[in-house]
């Protein structure tokens, strides 16, 4: 049939994919499906059209879904049209009440059933077709009739509607789910609708003439029913609508379920008849407890979730605060858990959790709660708990983490870090304790792995620093910051160079040049290593290939890998692909990994070892001698350089113990058929004992520093000639350079290349914040322990003041700077410092 043939049904949402979503269930051939995005649209649509039932939401900006149903009732045009409120809210009843006040035929919740939608819809649109061909059927009768009596006209019609109205009350009440009882004054049942042989056992033989009560046996609902029936006993009219109750309901068999019950009550005849529409509402019921436990606890731990945790802290504060009792909050962090999630996957990642948030349930008390509030952070909340007890706890979850967590056929090795802030002594209200517990938790990780910290007031300006730091190290490679230099590894007994140390510089646009030991650990812990690492090997690469082209020997490159890469999956894809598209030979790349990487991962490393060494790749071991040296690795490992890290190398001079070390990994390594490259030789002392004892090659600021790759091709220039870089002297673009300041210097090089915002730069920020806002010296005293992170009481044991004087002090700086608290007067000084910087470098 065409669009004027078909049944108009209009729906209301605000929501395309709501109307979209509509459409797709009660489509059908015989509907056109009329959709309006606003209650304004929905009336002008009223305006054109006739409709056999409106969908209408609830809740929509501008006119809402009950002041549209109440125009829509107050036009005459239009008053009849069923309306079906749909909501996604669970609402009161007074809510609803005001639904159906305004003209609902009834409510659709959010999720709803698509086959009861369905059926609803379609029972609206065949009341509508049977009601228009009514019409229809008594226009004909009228046209036949003509000659008849206006009296009998009118008569005859009225008889046609009387059974109409009959039809349409017994398509409704047979084809109801809901139980539909009629009941005279006294409680007696007249009648019921055959849902209700459904939904309590009972046929209609065995319920007329019985009271209404025999379905509500429960005491508490017997007594609600007949309270029902006392207050409408004097009401002469009540309309379905206007009452909605909650009781429970018993079935033939004794058990009970809830419901909820409509009332409405007509005189017909001098006679008072009292319907009771009645809805099984236990699935409702599930579904409400089922939603309410989902919004407050976290899906897979089953552990409650931030919202329900910052619940409860607030309630368990109050109480503190009423009883006077400590309450601790304990921020929990895991170590190394995005390496095991992103090297065995998120399945394994997810078990592991579970099983993260058993061990801790098991180790506070029924009274406590611990809560999941991110990917691998957890909080705890221990109330009526002091600091001392606190502290045991955190000793108790880490006792508990000793154990391996045995999932499938792997055995996981995990720490925590733990940040613990205490109420009162640590803030008063509940964002506070949560920020100075993350504060602790943050300082803990700063310090490495399976630590806990609990909270102080004092904050330093390096932490500030690292904070900064972490961000902008997100965007370093984007904004080309990142820089490899290249530092020669030298043949001991001919002075030639071997092979360079690509090693990784930051220079940052505010604290210039930063040091690897400062920004590769925020990497680490980030995650964001993998993509340095990456780019580092491509950069290698590309210079290697650079050389190459520029008519130098093939250079070898060693670059340094981080445990991180090698838990990743696609990490042998990505290094062929990279050796690929920059056309350098596996043979030219060598892989340096460090004796701390092996421990808790040394399968996974080994077996990919093994597969870089396969693809031609040399593999050396780095600071050999600092971490957990083990003959068994080196004889499992596919090595084939060992380098003898620099402490080794500074104490030849001071320690014979050094000198007894460093000869036996020599020999060790030449047993092993490894070649030997000592790291950090910075005296003619030191290379003259490496010599001595056959070390093949060495590397450092005797040599050379790192350079940048035009200043290395100094020395590719100068490869084949006979040179004397073991007397200190470096080629660089031909000109001959002597290092200056001997030993010193080049340590301090080391410690510090270039790198860091000095001591300097801060003393000169403090200068300047002091001028710009007038800190008095004594002021000054006090803010400058203050930025260094010292406590008020530690800044009073300094400044031999009371700490009520300490706390003066600070609270007049912080009024000076216009600051309300440590963090912003860390960010003043900060700016500062980068203003400084920026004005030193100009």
């Amino acid at each position: 049939m065409d669009n004027k043939e078909k049944i108009n049904i209009l729906l209301v949402d605000d929501r395309p994919e709501n109307l979209l979503a509509l459409e797709a269930i009660i489509e059908h051939d015989d509907f056109n499906l009329i959709k309006a995005t606003s209650g304004e649209e929905a009336l002008k649509c009223l305006l054109k059209h006739d409709f056999a039932a409106i969908l209408l939401d609830v809740q929509m900006p501008g006119i809402d879904g009950f002041a549209t149903a109440k125009i829509i009732k107050a036009r005459e045009k239009t008053k009849n049209i069923p309306i079906l409120f749909i909501t996604a809210n669970y609402m009161d009843s007074e809510h609803i009440f005001t639904g159906y006040s305004v003209g609902a035929i009834d409510y659709i919740l959010k999720p709803f059933d698509p086959t009861i939608l369905k059926a609803k819809v379609e029972g609206f649109a065949n009341l509508y077709k049977l009601n228009k061909q009514l019409i229809h059927q008594a226009d004909r009768l009228r046209e036949k009739t003509k000659e008849i009596e206006d009296a009998n006209l009118e008569l005859s019609k009225a008889a046609a509607e009387l059974s109409v109205s009959e039809a349409l009350a017994t398509v409704i009440s047979e084809t109801s789910i809901d139980t539909m009882v009629v009941i005279d004054e006294h409680g007696m049942v007249l009648k019921v609708n055959p849902a209700v042989e459904k939904m309590f056992n009972y046929i209609e033989d065995e319920l007329v003439n019985q009271p209404l009560t025999v379905l509500f046996s429960n005491e508490k609902a017997k007594l609600s029913i007949e309270n029902i029936l006392k207050t409408i006993k004097n009401v002469n009219h009540l309309l379905g609508y206007e009452n909605l109750y909650e009781v429970t309901a018993s079935r033939k068999d004794g058990t009970t379920f809830p419901v909820e019950i409509q009332i409405g009550k007509r005189y017909v005849q001098n006679r008072s008849l009292i319907a009771f529409t009645i809805r099984d509402i236990t699935k409702k019921k599930q579904d409400q407890e089922k939603i309410t436990h989902m919004a407050f606890h976290d899906s897979l731990t089953n552990l409650p979730n931030r919202r329900r945790f910052n619940e409860q802290l607030a309630i368990k504060l109050n109480e503190a605060r009423q009883s006077y009792q400590p309450l601790v909050i304990m921020y929990i962090d895991m170590d190394r858990f995005k390496y095991i999630n992103d090297s065995l996957g998120h399945m394994m990642g997810d078990r592991l959790l579970q099983e993260i948030a058993n061990r801790l349930s098991e180790r506070v008390r029924k009274t406590d709660l611990v809560a999941r509030v991110g990917g691998d952070e957890f909080t705890i909340l221990l109330p009526g708990t002091d600091r001392e007890n606190a502290l045991e706890i955190a000793e108790g979850i880490f006792k508990a983490f000793k154990s391996p967590f045995n999932i499938d056929n792997y055995e996981l090795f995990l720490t925590a870090c733990i940040g613990i802030s205490t109420f009162p002594y640590d803030g008063e209200d509940s964002q506070v304790l949560l920020r100075n517990a993350d504060a602790a938790l943050y300082r803990a990780k700063e310090q490495g792995k399976n630590q806990y910290k609990v909270f102080h007031t004092g904050m330093n300006i390096q932490s500030y620093r690292t904070f900064i730091m972490q961000n902008d190290l997100r965007k370093a490679i984007e904004r080309e910051e990142l820089t490899l230099v290249y530092q020669p590894k030298v043949e001991i007994d001919s002075g030639k160079v071997k092979s360079a140390e690509a090693l990784l510089r930051w220079n940052h646009p505010n604290w210039g040049m930063i040091s690897p030991a400062e920004f590769i650990p925020l990497a680490e812990e980030t995650g964001q290593i993998v993509e340095i690492g990456s780019w580092v090997l491509r950069q290698a690469c590309e210079q290697s290939k650079a050389w190459k082209a520029a008519g130098f020997m093939p250079v070898p490159i060693s670059v340094n890998f981080s445990a991180q890469q090698f838990l990743q999956k696609d990490l042998m894809e990505n290094t062929k692909r990279i050796l690929r598209e920059t056309d350098v030979s596996p043979e030219l790349i060598e892989v340096e990994i460090t004796e701390s990487m092996l421990l808790g991962n040394g399968e996974i490393i080994t077996r990919t070892l093994n597969q870089l060494r396969k693809m031609g790749m040399k593999i050396s071991i780095d600071d050999f001698g600092t971490g957990y040296s083990s003959l068994s690795y080196l004889n499992r490992l596919p090595l084939d350089t060992l380098k003898i890290d620099r402490t080794f190398i500074q104490e030849i001079s001071e320690s014979s113990k050094s000198k007894s070390l460093i000869s036996a990994i020599i020999s060790l390594a030449h047993g092993l058929n490894m070649k030997v490259v000592a790291e950090g030789v910075e005296t003619e002392e030191q290379l003259k004992f490496l010599k001595l004892h056959q070390c093949q090659e060495a590397q450092g600021y005797l040599f050379s520093p790192p350079v940048l790759p035009k200043d290395f091709e100094g020395f590719l220039t100068h490869h084949q000639k006979e040179t004397n870089l073991r007397k200190g002297i470096i080629y660089l673009d031909n000109k001959v350079i002597r290092p200056k300041g001997g030993e010193k210097t080049a340590a301090a090089a080391v410690n510090n290349p270039e790198g860091g915002p000095s001591q300097q730069i801060l003393v000169a920020a403090l200068e300047r914040t002091k001028k710009i806002y007038s800190i008095s010296s004594r002021e000054m005293d006090v803010f400058k322990f203050l930025v260094n992170g010292l406590s008020n009481k530690e800044i009073s044991d300094e400044l031999f003041i009371s700490e009520h004087t300490v706390k003066n002090h600070i609270t007049r700086i912080f009024q000076k700077l216009a600051v309300s608290d440590r963090l912003q007067a860390m960010a003043k000084v900060y700016q500062a410092c980068i203003e400084e910087g920026d004005h030193l470098r100009a």
